[in-house]
């Protein structure tokens, strides 16, 4: 028990760690936001799905404590930090095509309330004739789309071979 409790303290400073220096660094930040969710998709895979809940509570909740700026942890809380949680009930269903409609339904989601949240400060950035053509949001949305499936992609294959290859606990 005690070597599960380390294992989950030690993933949540690194997760707090990369999480930090997203909201210091002023480039780089979606590598180090994807670098701070691995440690709960691990969490989940070496002890499931309540200890994986639980380092995305203590990494944002500390992470806000610590910086004190919650548009910096943002894109963690809403999208990077739990998304991991969603993937690991989504894929224990094992029908490909109902993963991905549910993954894309959480993915855009997580936009949506990003978006709702965040509104008034993503269109005073933008310029006027950006926002006022109906073409630029459905290329953007499309692309997204795309940006995402690579993202789950590449986060499922380093899952991989984190549990063919390195897994800690093996259950």
């Amino acid at each position: 028990m005690s070597r599960k409790m380390a294992f989950t303290g030690i993933f949540t400073s690194i997760a707090v760690v990369f999480l930090y220096l997203s909201t210091i660094m002023p480039t780089g930040k979606l590598t180090l936001y994807f670098l701070a969710s691995l440690p709960v998709a691990i969490t989940i895979v070496e002890l499931g799905a309540g200890a994986g809940i639980a380092v995305y509570f203590a990494v944002s909740l500390l992470n806000i404590l610590i910086t004190g700026n919650i548009m910096g942890v943002a894109p963690f809380i809403f999208f990077f930090g739990h998304y991991p949680v969603f993937k690991y009930f989504i894929e224990k269903r094992r029908k490909a095509a109902v993963e991905l409609l549910f993954k894309l339904t959480v993915f855009n989601i997580s936009i949506f309330l990003w978006y709702l949240l965040f509104k008034s400060l993503i269109i005073t950035v933008l310029p006027v004739p950006l926002t006022d053509n109906g073409i630029l949001p459905g290329v953007a949305f499309a692309v997204i789309q795309v940006v995402f499936l690579i993202y789950d992609y590449v986060f499922s294959r380093l899952l991989f071979y984190y549990e063919s290859k390195l897994s800690i606990f093996r259950r």
